[in-house]
């Protein structure tokens, strides 16, 4: 504290500095006013002759700063200078430093990307997402809403000053003869969209508002990527027509570098992970669409989310009288556009974040650790410098000088390891984490790698600092001290406590994530994913515009797939599991009120044709499958799956019994006939419970949307085969995606891989680091016990006393370590449980076994420096200085 207290005396001089000179000007303007001078005219006389004193006054003032500055250039440079002389250990702290602080800035790139980097949109902190909810059922995760619902928003919110309406497409883009049609996955938007979000194109305009009504000639604005990829950054496309679904369409703008809406994807995954297009919606008031739509709006200035939602909610229950078969059990909710797209994903970062702090604090610990057993080594030095005049705060500072430099040299190669993997991950990362592909190491970036180095540095280093001062004291400039004092042992202990404790709450908490992940992974989906294939095919409305086209369309595909070698089954489905599509609906077996809600079962309802069941591998329980004139649209039959036979025939056969379907007072006699009763299947989640299903089989090629193809083992070359089978259908019809179910389902823990590979890299480091901590200390005491070891064996201590005297030296610490590491864990969990998906088991087998690892990681560390004092030399220890 003495140079907290020089600095106290010194700013206590300056002032009493300048109170001496104001008292002589105030003394010099009286003398010269009693002579008669004007007061201003003295002001001015008395600086005049005060001048001397207050150049004197600011030449002390610029020497003392200029003093500093090069006071704090010599430190630095000597800093450097015995860093140079000592390679060893510059690189071990250097590369503890850079790790740590690498991964701690390649996980602040993430966050920074996905949740502290604004919306690119103009004031985002004002748009809302609108969504569907229903009474009588749980709160749905989805971000839809049906068109008349739109409607009436847009026309009676008055807390909203804008309204943008959305929905998925698909378009055939076709090319010349020697490029083949493409299917882009893309966006319809409402003329108000963009406007709404505060966006314009890169080149071009946005969509006017009469050509998103019914009839207008098609327009198109492009991403900057197909513009890039597929026009080759032509600027004069903007005004040429291009052909879309064998249509003249007119490009009239192209979007900025990066920009995507929406941002969070709900539809299946896509060949391009942006959108690539954007079209109008031209919706027809008459026949308004059926499907779901996405709603975004903005709010008015000063109008809160809760006072938007307020009129909302007065909104839905107008509708649910006006409309009751329609809205009678719907509710609508609003949130920040910000939380709809960060989802959990927001959460799981900072959680990915605070594990690299803990790590972080890891590195401080072994550095630390690093610069005690160099400032023992230095004692001698220290205590020459304070024998010929070096007080302690100068020494202090050029300790701290020393560390903070180490520290600034590991924060560049920190960031210098964060922008190397940023190059690399983005062509790793998942989809399903919005804009995290878009992270990358920039200023942001080697602002916070530079400022976590110089708080470590600080952290690492003070204490090493004021202990080297501490203990040259009790040296001299001729020797040092010959012991490490008991105070000395106790910190070093504390260090690998808390060392040990941190990798143990690392390791409770990832083990419990990667135990959690590795239940989903052997989750069962309910059907076979192997050998299973899909390809999204969606013929064009503008050349199969009726259902009659669109069906015969279909039929052919069905044919032509099933003529490829190896094929067994193949089938059709308008919404495919794991694929983003759901089609949701209220069904009842109740005969006399099977539309009330008490009588009503949720279920995910598909229609299927052809073998789709049969090709997904699920299992027949009870009755038949569909029959192949069964597509027809006027045909009422249906397969339940067990859950939904269990929950509404309990105790009886549910083949042959009549099952309602989409059920409300208006259709109160949308009856089918349960034909067959199928194993129960997962849809959009490996998580949670199995969601009921429904198959319909009436209008199966009319709705159809994906082919499923189960191949007898053959899938190198499936995908060509299956977009060679639809090429000799229709060569213009292009082929969305081909994929594997197994990589459709996999792709839903995408995220979660994605944290958990992070996470478990940190991890291994993390063990590594505590282990060699644990080490170097333990390796670093016994050396400093040489002469004691060689003493206790000269009066008859064996080999094995040194091995358990050493050993339980460093294990005391690592048991206390591992105890409050555990407990922490324990207690971290029980928070984390209901914050964050990945933590909903209270098991602790794996984050046991893993904490077990680092157990026993740290006794070996403990154990080798033990096994290596048991063959000192008496007679070599004592003659050790």
């Amino acid at each position: 504290m003495i140079w907290l207290r020089k600095l106290f005396f010194r700013n206590r001089a300056e002032q009493e500095l300048e109170k001496e000179l104001q008292f002589h000007l105030d003394q010099t303007v009286a003398d010269l006013v009693a002579r008669g001078h004007d007061p201003r005219e003295a002001q001015r006389l008395a600086r005049i002759a005060m001048g001397g004193q207050e150049q004197v006054k600011e030449a002390c003032r610029d020497a003392r700063g200029t003093r500093w500055l090069e006071d704090l250039i010599q430190d630095a440079a000597y800093a450097l200078r015995t860093l140079r002389k000592r390679p060893e250990f510059a690189m071990v702290a250097l590369l503890s430093i850079a790790v740590t602080v690498g991964v701690t800035s390649v996980v602040f790139a993430a966050v920074k990307a996905v949740v502290l980097d604004p919306l690119p949109y103009t004031r985002p902190q004002e748009l809302v997402q609108i969504a569907t909810d229903h009474r009588n059922a749980t709160r749905s995760s989805g971000d839809w809403v049906f068109w008349n619902d739109a409607l009436a928003i847009t026309q009676r919110a008055r807390t909203l000053r804008s309204v943008g309406v959305f929905g998925n497409a698909v378009f055939d883009l076709s090319g010349d003869p020697l490029t083949p049609p493409q299917a882009l996955y893309g966006v319809r938007i409402s003329a108000t969209l963009f406007p709404t979000l505060g966006v314009s194109p890169m080149l071009g305009r946005n969509i006017l508002p009469e050509e998103d009504q019914p009839g207008h000639a098609n327009v198109i604005i492009l991403s900057h990527g197909l513009w890039r990829r597929r026009f080759h950054s032509d600027p004069e496309i903007v005004g040429r027509t291009v052909t879309v679904n064998a249509r003249s369409c007119l490009v009239i703008g192209i979007m900025p570098p990066g920009f995507d809406f929406p941002l969070r994807r709900t539809a299946a995954r896509t060949p391009a992970p942006y959108v690539e297009f954007w079209a109008p919606l031209q919706v027809n008031p008459a026949s308004a669409p059926s499907g779901a739509l996405g709603m975004v709006a903005r709010l008015r200035p000063g109008i809160s989310i809760d006072q938007a939602q307020a009129e909302i909610d007065s909104i839905s229950a107008a509708l649910a009288l006006e409309t009751p078969a329609t809205n009678r059990d719907r509710t609508h909710r609003l949130d920040s556009l910000r939380e709809r797209t960060t989802g959990t994903a927001g959460r799981s970062l900072w959680f990915l974040m605070a594990a690299a702090v803990m790590f972080l604090l890891i590195g401080c610990v072994n550095v630390a650790n690093l610069l005690l057993a160099r400032g023992f080594a230095r004692q001698r030095e220290v205590a020459v410098r304070m024998a010929i005049g070096a007080g302690r705060a100068r020494i202090i500072r050029q300790l701290l000088t020393e560390s903070l430099v180490l520290a600034a040299l590991g924060g560049i190669g920190g960031f210098a390891i964060a922008a190397s993997t940023w190059r690399l991950l983005p062509a790793v990362v998942p989809a399903s984490i919005p804009r995290l592909a878009s992270a990358h190491a920039d200023a942001p970036v080697l602002l916070f790698a530079l400022a976590a180095a110089v708080i470590t540095g600080l952290l690492f280093g003070i204490v090493p600092a004021f202990r080297s001062v501490g203990s040259a004291v009790g040296a001299g400039p001729f020797g040092t001290r010959s012991a490490v004092s008991g105070r000395h042992d106790h910190f070093r202990s504390a260090l690998v406590v808390a060392e040990i404790a941190i990798t143990i709450v690392l390791a409770i908490v990832g083990g419990q994530f990667g135990g959690r992940f590795l239940e989903l992974w052997r989750t069962d989906p309910g059907f076979n994913i192997e050998h299973t294939f899909a390809a999204v095919v969606l013929p064009a409305h503008e050349r199969y515009g009726t259902p009659h086209l669109r069906a015969g369309v279909y039929s052919r595909l069905l044919d032509a797939v099933r003529r490829i070698p190896g094929v067994v089954n193949a089938g059709t489905v308008d919404a495919l599991p794991f694929s983003g599509e759901n089609h949701g609906g209220f069904i009842s077996a109740h005969a006399t009120a099977p539309f009330e809600p008490a009588n009503q079962l949720l279920a995910e309802i598909d229609v299927v044709g052809g073998d789709y069941l049969q090709a997904l591998g699920v299992r027949l329980s009870a009755g038949r499958w569909f029959r192949q004139d069964e597509v027809d649209a006027r045909s009422d039959t249906a397969v339940v799956d067990e859950e939904v036979a269990r929950r509404l025939w309990p105790e009886a056969s549910a083949v042959g019994r009549p099952l309602c379907v989409y059920c409300t007072p208006e259709r109160p006699n949308n009856w089918k006939r349960v034909i067959g009763v199928v194993s129960s299947m997962r849809h959009s989640s490996l998580e949670g419970t199995v969601h009921h299903n429904v198959y319909l089989s009436g209008g199966a090629l009319e709705e159809a949307a994906f082919l499923v193809v189960r191949t007898n083992g053959r899938q190198e070359t499936m995908d060509e085969e299956i977009r060679s089978a639809v090429a000799s259908v229709d060569p213009n019809q292009p082929v969305l995606l081909s994929t594997s179910m197994r990589s459709l389902v996999q792709d839903s823990l995408a995220g979660r891989r994605f944290i958990l590979t992070i996470l478990a890299l940190t991890g291994c480091l993390a063990l590594l680091m505590s282990a060699a901590g644990v080490y170097g200390v333990s390796a670093y005491l016994t050396s400093r016990r040489t002469q004691e070891i060689g003493i206790r064996m000269a009066l008859g201590a064996t080999p094995a006393n040194v091995h358990a005297l050493i050993f339980r030296q460093g294990t005391v610490a690592v048991l206390v370590g591992f105890l409050l590491g555990f407990v922490g864990g324990a207690l971290l969990l029980r928070i984390l449980r209901g914050m964050m998906e990945g933590f909903e088991s209270g098991s602790l087998g794996v984050a046991s076994c893993v904490a077990a690892v680092v157990m026993v990681s740290a006794m070996a560390a403990c154990w080798i420096p033990a096994r290596r004092a048991m063959n000192i030399e008496p007679v070599s220890a004592l003659r050790m200085e």
